[in-house]
């Protein structure tokens, strides 16, 4: 039997998926990731997880390519319902290769509240590029929502979708996971800091030098 395509990305993907629900950021089978795929011919590809399958029962081989149009390709399998949202990130920031959906509880916190969160610690800026905003709501699945995810994401590498979770994007899936820790990390402490007295949000000049800092790292220093 031949090799799935693209075996390499598919066990780097299925291993952020099993590392994403033992830090319990996904359960069941909410939440979805996604890697943007060297292109075929100079068509889109791109590695997401299925519709509806639990993580537990998720293997490499059920990692779903799929072409510019959505469509499966190689396999006759249904992508992850929100695919509209990871193809339009993928076409508004060419910096991304990888995004990361979580329904983790502090940020989902975040995001039912509609509570955006400031820049409340230094690596927020740094890593992330600023505050993690809001999205306006959508339904899941829709091209509302990718709309609205892809506008409260701006050229940060964080949103919140209210009323549903968070996305966490960068040029790698490393990098996207690491992302999606630091702003579960995030929200739990502007969470905690809001019951007892308010968070404190960083000086303004800080935040200015760590924004170019993250704008140098991220390739996109100019686009301020």
């Amino acid at each position: 039997m031949p090799a799935p395509l693209y075996e390499i990305e598919r066990e780097t993907l299925i291993a952020a998926v099993r590392e994403l629900d033992s830090r319990g950021l996904v359960s069941g089978s909410s939440g979805n990731v996604s890697l943007r795929l060297p292109f075929e011919g100079g068509d889109e590809r791109y590695l997401i997880t299925p519709a509806g399958v639990t993580y537990d029962l998720l293997d490499a081989a059920g990692l779903v390519v799929v072409d510019g149009e959505l469509e499966p390709v190689g396999a006759e399998l249904v992508p992850s319902t929100e695919s509209l949202l990871h193809l339009g990130i993928y076409r508004n920031r060419p910096d991304v290769n990888a995004i990361v959906h979580t329904h983790s509880l502090f940020a989902s916190v975040a995001a039912v509240t509609s509570t955006h969160i400031p820049p409340i610690v230094d690596e927020m800026v740094v890593y992330i590029g600023g505050p993690i905003e809001v999205a306006d709501y959508g339904f899941p699945g829709t091209p509302e929502l990718a709309a609205a995810g892809v506008e409260a994401l701006g050229d940060r590498r964080a949103v919140l979708l209210r009323n549903h979770g968070m996305c966490a994007v960068a040029p790698t899936l490393a990098e996207a996971m690491r992302v999606a820790v630091l702003v579960e990390r995030v929200a739990q402490i502007y969470v905690h800091a809001e019951t007892i007295g308010g968070a404190t949000e960083l000086p303004e000049f800080a935040v200015d030098a760590e924004r170019q800092v993250y704008l140098m790292r991220s390739g996109l220093a100019g686009t301020d």
